[in-house]
Order: structure tokens, then C-alpha cells, then sequence
């Protein structure tokens, strides 16, 4: 979490049933390390009493959101981001995430709208690896390989964009790309760092062994 310098003002914080004053530096340090740790829950409790204090600090906003996003509750997480984009329209990831979010629920055309605004501003390997995952997941091969390639150019060491890749000369019918880039995936230490995608990795060996 970028660090922040709030004003002196004192919170009353309740922790295991004792009551504490606590200044809203401190509750952002304490919050923190609770994003730190992937206490989701504690986390947005915290930024909601700071964002009461400060409505209008798009750090805040962006902050909470980001914890709803990784707590999978992505229509809140929307709310906020969509709060950062009018607050701070130059503020960098905002769109990104907030495509992610409406990707994970199926809005796909405001998945790539918020990807493409974010690119026009932010030309990063993250925001062209998820556009392409959304036009894989609408059938559009072309435009999911065109994109999945910009982002291994701008970020050749990124394992997710090689499983992505792969999955994308999966359904391309390119069998001998798509084992190559699994391999890939899998040589960058994938699984170690990402577990989550060990279903695309098991989806990817069972086609390269067939």
C-alpha cells in the first residue's frame, strides 16, 4: 500500500473487546499489514472508518477496492474503482482493475472498454495479458494472440502470459505452440507463484499428452 500522511485525528478502534484510541496514520499502518497477511475482511472494516473520514482521498477508494477485489466481491470493488476513476482519472491500474472485475462477472465488453482506456494511458504487458484473456473468453482468437504477444514483448519473464498464450493455441488448434509456452509457464515457476492456475496447467497436460 502506497504510504499515506493523514491528519491528526483519533478513531476509537475495538479490538477484542477493549476500546482504544487510535490515530488514522496508525489504523492505515495496522490496515497494512492486514492486507499483508490477506485479512481481507479486517482490511475493508478499517478502510471504510478511513474513508469516512476521508470521502474524496482516491488512494483510500483504491485501496478498499482492491481488497474487495481480492475478497472476490467484485461488484463492490467496482463501486470504488469506478469513485478513483472520477476523483483521479490519471491514476495508473484503476481501469485494469475494474476490468478484471466486470471480466469475473461477466461484462465482457466493459472488461475490454476499461482495458482498452487503461492502454491509452498505461501501456503495460499487465492491462494487454487481460484484454486477451477477455477475447479468449468471447472467442476472439486473433485479437487474444495479438494482445498476449504485446504483453510477453513488453514482459518476457511473465508466467501467466505464457499459460494464457498456451490456452489461446489450445483453442487454435496449434498443439505444438501450445505445449511449448505450457512449458514455459511452467519453467517460470508458474504453479510456485500462482497455484490458482493449476487447473488451466492440468487442462494444458492432458491435451499435450493426448
Amino acid at each position: 500500500m502506497k504510504k499515506l500522511t493523514l491528519i491528526s485525528l483519533t478513531l476509537i478502534f475495538v479490538s477484542c473487546g477493549t476500546t482504544k484510541n487510535v490515530s488514522p496514520n496508525d489504523l492505515l499502518e495496522i490496515t497494512k499489514k492486514q492486507i499483508e497477511n490477506e485479512e481481507w475482511e479486517k482490511a475493508e472494516k478499517n478502510l471504510t472508518e478511513l474513508i469516512k473520514l476521508y470521502p474524496n482521498n482516491a488512494e483510500l477508494l483504491f485501496q478498499r477496492g482492491y481488497v474487495r477485489e481480492k475478497n472476490l466481491k467484485f461488484t463492490e470493488c467496482i463501486e470504488d474503482f469506478t469513485k478513483v476513476i472520477a476523483l483521479k482519472p490519471e491514476k495508473h491500474t484503476t481501469r485494469t482493475n475494474r476490468g478484471y472485475a466486470y471480466r469475473n462477472i461477466g461484462e465482457y465488453q466493459k472488461a475490454i472498454d476499461d482495458f482498452t482506456a487503461e492502454l491509452v494511458v498505461n501501456p503495460n504487458a499487465y492491462s494487454y495479458e487481460h484484454r486477451s484473456v477477455v477475447h479468449y473468453l468471447t472467442k476472439n482468437y486473433d485479437e487474444a494472440l495479438k494482445d498476449v504477444n504485446i504483453s510477453i514483448e513488453k514482459a518476457p519473464d511473465n508466467s501467466i502470459s505464457y499459460k494464457t498464450r498456451a490456452l489461446i493455441y489450445k483453442a487454435m488448434n496449434s498443439k505444438e505452440n501450445a505445449c511449448a509456452d505450457k512449458e514455459k509457464a511452467i519453467e517460470l515457476k508458474l504453479l510456485e507463484k500462482y497455484p490458482k492456475y493449476k487447473t488451466d496447467i492440468s487442462e494444458l497436460n492432458k491435451y499435450c499428452n493426448e
